[in-house]
């Protein structure tokens, strides 16, 4: 049914992570080891994101098309929009989040001195993507956006970019991609942009001149920026030399006069920010398939849900194999205990089948010694429960 050994339908399926129904179509359901892992990624993004001052909100999925119309959305991208009738209305379940985010902001920011304000979103978007370009969790037509909007003035972008980077690179840092697998474009106007040239060449020279300020090397791309902004690009190369477009840090001098959002600077009159669109990994969903496919299912220890399995011999062993796990369990590791009747050779072999990374044995021994028998795919070793955290913690 795959191509590829390693494509990440196959891995969802034999890990038993996730699924697409017919019934679906371009919609995932997440099992729950695979929702395990989709929510250690969200968890992490937005812990990182508080430490870069953001606002988590929440926007509705649904809205009136006079909204998409305003912030131009619905002149460019229709065909690709999910269209229904309510009340003798026209709506859309949104395909971004902008200008939801922009609406907030008109409510949240009445002064220059509550700016930058950094607004971030776990958001539901739905695009009606052809059947044909339907790819697994690589392109949905429902998926969720690490999107994220800060408000600022034209004297900030520079600094915003700045933060903007370093969080993005220690992001993708933690997922095992260091700063030599990442390649940087900047993608330029493109023919059917909205706003002044004037503005669009502001645009892309903070964007030239914040990277060259980062010593970043990076290649010019001539009109592949959105309608309303240029864009950062940032790409990720994987086990395979694949390459993989994820973050993207656009700035906008456009859909703030579309939309009609100011605040009121030092001389008492209204002025529109500056917006910046970004987003560390895009898509959720897209991000966690170039995970499974980058590290061929086996996850590293904090994102698997396989990561430590516990095999007690008998069920004499169970009560401190349930003392093991818990203990892990209180940790935050991801831990399951194996209390079927199955040899341990068969459990350490489904263990290992399914990725994970530790068994955990527990017999007479280990329970007269207070020690767990640990297993790797390639070691075999006795130690105490401290030292065997030691190791996970070294990790």
């Amino acid at each position: 049914m795959y191509k590829m050994k390693n494509e990440h339908r196959k891995i969802g399926s034999e890990l038993e992570l996730f699924s697409l129904s017919d019934y679906a179509s371009g919609m995932v359901s997440w099992y729950p080891k695979g929702y395990a892992i989709y929510r250690k990624v969200e968890a992490y993004l937005r812990e990182i994101q508080e430490q870069y001052h953001y606002r988590e909100i929440r926007s509705p999925i649904l809205a009136n098309s006079q909204l998409w119309d305003k912030s131009g959305h619905l002149e460019k991208f229709r065909d690709d929009m999910f269209l229904l009738q309510n009340d003798g209305q026209e709506q859309a379940l949104k395909p971004m989040n902008c200008p939801f985010h922009i609406e907030m902001f008109n409510q949240l920011c009445q002064s220059y001195r509550e700016l930058p304000l950094r607004l971030s979103e776990f958001g539901l978007c739905h695009r009606n993507e052809a059947s044909g370009a339907l790819n697994g969790l690589l392109r949905l037509r429902s998926f969720n956006q690490d999107d994220g909007h800060v408000f600022c003035r034209e004297h900030q972008i520079q600094s915003e970019l700045m933060s903007f980077v370093e969080m993005l690179y220690r992001v993708y840092d933690k997922f095992g991609f260091d700063a030599d697998s990442i390649e940087v474009s900047i993608s330029l106007r493109a023919n059917n942009k909205a706003g002044s040239e004037d503005a669009w060449d502001r645009a892309e020279q903070y964007l030239q001149d914040g990277l060259k300020q980062l010593n970043i090397p990076f290649k010019l791309l001539p009109n592949e920026g959105a309608f309303y902004a240029p864009k950062v690009e940032f790409a990720l190369k994987d086990s395979l030399g694949r390459q993989w477009q994820c973050g993207t840090f656009q700035l906008d001098f456009v859909l703030a006069q579309r939309m009609d959002a100011t605040f009121i600077n030092e001389e008492s009159k209204s002025e529109y920010p500056v917006i910046l669109h970004r987003a560390v990994l895009g898509s959720l969903e897209r991000f966690i398939a170039i995970l499974l496919e980058h590290y061929q299912g086996r996850l590293p220890l904090w994102l698997n849900p396989n990561a430590i399995s516990i095999l007690p011999i008998s069920d004499s062993h169970i009560a401190q194999a349930n003392v093991v796990c818990n203990r892990l369990k209180s940790l935050g590791y991801m831990v399951s205990l194996d209390k079927s009747q199955d040899s341990v050779g068969y459990k350490l072999r489904q263990h290992f089948k399914h990725k994970g990374l530790y068994c955990l044995i527990i017999g007479d021994e280990e329970v007269e010694q207070a020690k767990v028998t640990v297993r790797q795919k390639k070691s075999n070793a006795k130690m105490s429960l401290k030292d065997f955290i030691n190791i996970l913690e070294a990790a």
